[in-house]
């Protein structure tokens, strides 16, 4: 009498749901976004690194003409853009602290409700989900907005100007490097932002090939396959399965052959995507966004960065002054993009974009 009963099952919600997460599919579509981010470690010769630079190298102008026995036209170095990451001394952590005299009294059957230090771990599990959608959330948030775990291409500006170029990851005005006109990665119908469809798809890989780089000679992209990254929202998912795996075109009474079955490398959705994690009101259910996996910089692959500053770290530390355990965890990543190229996208709402 007065003692509990052993229990006959425990339903554990913080794995459960996490593993929920992280198995998600809608349609065979995928919630792993790890991959498409190159991941650069901290641990550097000197040490662990306090900042990571990139420094986008362009060229020279356009080639002049010499006349035979005349001088060579002399050309102009193009620097190109500089982001600058600084470890933000800002970390995901957390600690319990549990009295032995307490420890001690919990019989092994509660120990699986009573593992802290595992809830810690699935908490800091699904955060590491929650960073990587989030970057698309920003997708059309000016940098300056941006929380500190995240960062935006040329925070050091072009060309040796070091005022930041503040672009949204997608804009109708990316600046060029040698001044030259503005270019954009948002895909557009009739001058506002495009809803997802067929025709617009293919819109999206023709204006990929007019791309240009910084000294604005050609740069085609997305003319192979693509990943598609929609959230789990009016349909999304489903039209970019069906587009991809039909063999006839989609939401027509033609039937025409479908030239972009099979286009797409993958289809990755989650539910982190139907609102910001991060900024209250940043919400877009109608956003989708392409990224090209074929042309790959050796450096920072698509464009897509994880920086590791603090991997995680686990302790656990006996205080002898109260007679306790503590168990803690930590990390710090930092997400961020560096290039527009890669990535072509639409918030889908029909509206003209303003910058």
């Amino acid at each position: 009498m007065g003692v509990r009963a052993d229990f006959d099952a425990i339903e554990d919600q913080a794995l459960k749901s996490t593993k929920a997460l992280k198995d998600w599919s809608l349609l065979g579509s995928s919630s792993d976004t790890k991959a498409m981010f190159t991941q650069v470690s901290n641990i550097e010769r000197g040490g662990d690194r306090a900042v990571w630079r990139v420094v986008g190298a362009t060229g020279v102008q356009k080639l002049g003409h010499r006349a035979a026995g005349q001088p060579y036209p002399t050309v102009n170095f193009i620097r190109g853009y500089e982001t600058q990451v600084y470890d933000p001394n800002d970390q995901w952590a957390a600690e319990f602290v549990v009295p032995e005299e307490r420890d001690a009294k919990e019989a092994a059957e509660y120990k699986q409700v009573l593992n802290r230090a595992q809830k810690i771990l699935y908490s800091i599990d699904r955060q590491n989900v929650a960073d990587i959608f989030e970057i698309w959330n920003l997708a059309f948030t000016v940098p300056t907005s941006y929380p500190d775990p995240f960062f935006a291409k040329g925070n050091r500006g072009l060309d040796g100007n070091y005022t930041a170029l503040n672009e949204y990851m997608i804009s109708i005005q990316h600046a060029l490097a040698n001044g030259a006109t503005t270019y954009s990665n948002a895909v557009q119908s009739s001058g506002n932002a495009a809803a997802f469809s067929d025709p617009m798809y293919y819109a999206s890989k023709e204006q990929g090939a007019t791309l240009v780089d910084d000294v604005n000679l050609p740069m085609p992209m997305f003319g192979g396959h693509t990943t598609m990254i929609v959230p789990p929202a009016n349909g999304l998912v489903r039209l970019a399965r069906e587009i991809n795996g039909s063999e006839w075109k989609t939401q027509t009474s033609v039937n025409d052959i479908n030239v972009l079955q099979g286009l797409l490398n993958d289809v990755k959705s989650s539910p982190y995507l139907l609102s910001s994690f991060y900024i209250s009101g940043v919400a877009n259910t109608k956003a989708w966004f392409l990224v090209d996996d074929t042309v790959r910089d050796p450096e920072v692959g698509t464009g897509l960065v994880q920086i590791g500053f603090v991997p995680l770290q686990t302790r656990v530390e006996r205080r002898e002054s109260i007679d306790s355990v503590s168990y803690k965890a930590k990390e710090q990543y930092v997400y961020g993009w560096t290039d527009w190229r890669n990535i072509m996208g639409s918030n889908g709402t029909g509206a003209a974009y303003a910058h």
